[in-house]
């Protein structure tokens, strides 16, 4: 079991440090701007979560499936969905386990959320994402910048503590692996059920390896973004968003 199979769950939802919800109307504009977006598109939002961008999406008229490991986030998602009388179709799914040929127009990878494993099988990830786009189908990948991670977190272990609000004392250290360009956060909650830890170990590319990798697969990068607003990737973007 990877560590972050426990993470993602509602144990450890009170710490997951995602993008404000507030951002991911702005995040969606983004998406339908720059690839751009159809109206008869088909989209696969890999490892969706609990579904922000899939049901903002599916509220301006894409037919969208999101797909997430976590079956807690999936609960959520189909719930919010539900609620709202949003058509959007949630499903319980590895992105390891993806086999889909020629189906969606679009699939979207957020917020860093491919890269949790070995090299081989990111890449094997990837040849799977190929296989589920019609011809000429656009993917969106993105991830936070290498070169500020290693800048923000590179110099000193990040770590911390805090009272939670349901009483439990929530400890967190991240770390960044220069030798192999991977980030770790190991996240430990003490309550009065005991001890949990989890995290999670992300794989971090820069864009020329990034661009190999593509290539390789299939890909050709088409854009290339420094975050949600279009502006250009630099050595200082938080982000490295491609498509």
């Amino acid at each position: 079991m990877a560590i972050h199979d426990t993470y993602y769950t509602k144990e450890f939802q009170a710490v997951i440090d995602f993008y404000k919800e507030s951002e991911a109307p702005t995040q969606v504009d983004f998406i339908v701007q720059s690839i751009p977006l159809k109206p008869e598109d088909k989209v696969l939002d890999l490892a969706c979560g609990y579904g922000r961008h899939s049901i903002i999406l599916a509220q301006k008229g894409y037919s969208v499936i999101g797909y997430d490991q976590s079956s807690d986030y999936i609960q959520k998602a189909k719930t919010t969905a539900r609620e709202a009388n949003i058509g959007v179709t949630f499903k319980l799914m590895d992105m390891r386990e993806v086999s889909i040929s020629k189906e969606f127009d679009v699939v979207l990878s957020m917020s860093s959320s491919l890269a949790f494993y070995e090299d081989d099988v990111n890449v094997d990830i990837l040849h799977r994402i190929f296989q589920a786009l019609k011809s000429g189908g656009n993917f969106l990948f993105d991830q936070a910048n290498i070169f500020w991670l290693s800048e923000y977190f590179g110099i000193n272990k990040h770590k911390g503590s805090k009272n939670l609000q349901d009483g439990r004392v929530y400890d967190y250290e991240t770390t960044f692996n220069a030798t192999n360009c991977v980030l770790s956060r190991r996240s430990i909650l003490v309550g009065k059920n005991g001890r949990k830890e989890s995290g999670w170990d992300l794989r971090y590319y820069t864009l020329p390896e990034l661009s190999m990798i593509m290539n390789e697969v299939g890909f050709k990068i088409s854009s290339c973004f420094g975050d949600y607003d279009s502006s250009p990737y630099t050595v200082d973007s938080k982000r490295l968003i491609t498509i």
